[in-house]
């Protein structure tokens, strides 16, 4: 088997040596996407379980953290974890350590000294083990980017995510707000916010869900929301591995995580996070500059890296009288199209000013239909659910139909 067919699964390293995981990961790059974590027992926990790597690296240059050996958290992640596969990294002329690996489970034991090719050669080994299966995790994550900025995606999720808690039947649901740019969930909600993720990481290791509930705003809707900052915390830097830790941990505690997901426009970010999310809804005007600028957005490596069938196209702002079709931005974009949202500036402006989202105001309209449409597709259990019915028939249908409501006032 080549390399070129082995499973396109994740790899975890674990390791408090931040140089050292960098090097291993820029080793496995073209074979699997890879990650970091470090070895605290209860967040590891959280990232293997949103994550599900197929393969586990654990670095025994790191003695004891906590109150638990290496050897401690290699067993654990053993125990609750069987089917995935653990390589220790370590010094094969100490026995002691190669032996007490091998007792916590390690599948494979690797001389720390060896050249990054000998580590991609035992990930590689290990690759070619693992069941293609990977088990169900808990929660669903949407997460929702553009290629630019306000091009439709902070109001399309919060009226989705609002629509979602409103219905009940999903459980807890979570805006989580993960642009790189200031949130305006206290001005979308009309809410005051003083919790943020920089807060929840500050906190990691002592957070659970009736933390979370005392701590995080809900809205008068149900609705909780996070964003990546609060006031006063803008200049402090967040890492991608930081933010998939976090994510791995809230899909534990909520049904339904909705994701501003801005922080994709950065290429580093997406290789941790783009493996965390369920669906990813491209969302892109009819701007020939967008649809050029969306496509670009996500890297090749994900499209073909099992991650492709994760993303979908909903076009916005949609207006009947432009030329370039959604049909047309799909083929361009290569994501199938899912949803169109309705030009709708003046009301999106008004539920902005008032606070209050279209889908509380007036969930009739075109624009709260189509978001409750949106919302179905997003959460049917099948990746090809029934297209909605205000999209079935062809593209030039659709548009004499539209036509013809307008005509008609």
């Amino acid at each position: 088997m080549s390399e070129a067919s082995v499973p396109k699964r994740h790899v975890m390293f674990v390791s408090f040596d931040d140089g050292y995981a960098a090097a291993l990961i820029g080793a496995l790059e073209g074979i699997c996407p890879a990650v970091h974590a470090v070895p605290f027992l209860r967040t590891l926990k959280m990232s293997i379980e949103s994550l599900q790597p197929a393969v586990v690296v654990f670095d025994l240059q790191t003695v004891k953290t906590e109150e638990h050996s290496i050897f401690d958290i290699m067993a654990t992640v053993n125990d609750l974890f069987p089917g995935i596969r653990k390589i220790a990294v370590g010094h094969q002329g100490l026995s002691s350590q190669v032996v007490s690996a091998m007792k916590a489970g390690a599948n494979d034991f690797v001389d720390r000294r060896a050249s990054p090719e000998e580590i991609r050669q035992a990930v590689v080994r290990q690759l070619r083990q693992v069941r293609l299966a990977a088990p169900e995790r808990p929660g669903r994550v949407l997460a929702f980017v553009s290629a630019r900025e306000n091009e439709g995606v902070s109001d399309m999720t919060a009226n989705l995510a609002v629509s979602i808690a409103t219905e009940g039947a999903a459980g807890d649901v979570l805006l989580l707000d993960l642009n790189l740019e200031p949130s305006l969930l206290e001005v979308e909600f009309d809410v005051e916010i003083t919790y943020s993720v920089r807060d929840a990481l500050d906190e990691l290791l002592r957070l659970d869900k009736s933390a979370l509930r005392d701590v995080i705003v809900r809205h008068s809707s149900g609705l909780y929301l996070l964003p990546l900052t609060s006031k006063g915390r803008d200049g402090e830097e967040i890492s991608p591995q930081d933010l998939a830790t976090l994510v791995g941990m809230l899909r534990n505690y909520f049904s339904v995580i909705v994701v501003k997901a801005g922080c994709l426009r950065d290429k580093y970010c997406q290789s941790h996070l783009v493996p965390l999310f369920d669906k990813i809804a491209v969302v892109c005007p009819q701007l020939i500059g967008s649809v050029r600028d969306a496509r670009r957005l996500i890297a090749e490596e994900l499209r073909g890296a099992g991650q492709e069938s994760k993303f979908v196209l909903v076009v916005s702002q949609y207006d009947s009288e432009i030329m370039l079709t959604p049909e047309h931005i799909a083929v361009r974009i290569g994501f199938p199209l899912i949803a169109t949202m309705p030009c709708a500036r003046v009301a999106l402006a008004n539920s902005h000013n008032e606070g209050v989202p279209i889908v509380l105001s007036s969930a009739g309209g075109r624009y709260g239909r189509a978001i409750q449409q949106l919302a179905s597709h997003l959460l049917a259990d099948s990746p090809h659910a029934e297209e909605p019915a205000e999209r079935k028939g062809t593209g030039r249908m659709f548009d004499w139909m539209e036509r013809m409501r307008r005509a008609a006032g």
